[in-house]
């Protein structure tokens, strides 16, 4: 008897979107559903890291370190959101000036 080892790693949007174009869910649809596949953090995952860095967390750290880690994919997910034509071109240069 052969044993399957379950995966756990996330599944990607990019993911979501295949498996739901392969059931036949396309457009505004298949959208809807893989936005709300949006990554989240488990405190196990900062734990696994911090263990790889040689240090740890207590419990007080570890919410902060959630909480500012999710904000950081939120932000990240609003800008993977943005639609923007496939013509235009990337910045040559970027001057960072307050209005």
């Amino acid at each position: 008897m052969q044993h399957v080892v379950p995966n756990h790693d996330p599944v990607s949007r990019r993911h979501v979107l295949q498996i739901l174009s392969a059931l036949g869910i396309t457009g505004v649809t298949a959208d809807a559903l893989a936005t709300r596949a949006a990554p989240t953090v488990a405190p196990a995952s900062l734990r696994a890291a911090a263990a790889l860095l040689g240090g740890t967390f207590d419990e007080g750290r570890l919410t902060v370190a959630e909480a500012a880690v999710q904000r950081n994919l939120d932000q990240l997910q609003v800008v993977r959101e943005l639609d923007l034509p496939d013509h235009l071109e990337p910045a040559v240069v970027f001057h960072a000036r307050r209005p």
